[in-house]
């Protein structure tokens, strides 16, 4: 199978909430993230269709303090514990978590 991602993903396991373009919300477990994206452990058995438009809630952790931060994505692909998510729209909070794990 050909390697489908365009950055590097590091496992980080953060809480993520998705909120589909219908208002639904399904929580889950980040298994990996990178810069352009992350798999969602969640509830695969919904009818999530490649390409869906969504806004992918993270809690990120800085030191003793925990931050929220909302990302602006698409469904990528559906696995049997989770979803894949293209990240469209990050933010410079989420920018700046994630590069500390690429140093």
């Amino acid at each position: 199978m050909a390697e489908r991602r365009d950055h590097e993903r590091h496992l980080i396991r953060r809480f993520a909430l998705l909120k589909l373009a219908n208002g639904e919300l399904i929580e889950g477990e980040t298994q990996d993230m990178s810069v352009g994206g992350a798999f969602i452990e969640c509830d695969a058995d919904r009818n999530l269709q490649e390409g869906e438009i969504c806004t992918i809630t993270l809690i990120l952790e800085d030191d003793d303090e925990s931050i929220s931060t909302e990302i602006y994505g698409n469904i990528s692909h559906r696995g049997e514990d989770g979803v894949g998510c293209n990240f469209l729209k990050i933010n410079s909070a989420y920018y700046q978590f994630v590069s500390e794990y690429f140093e």
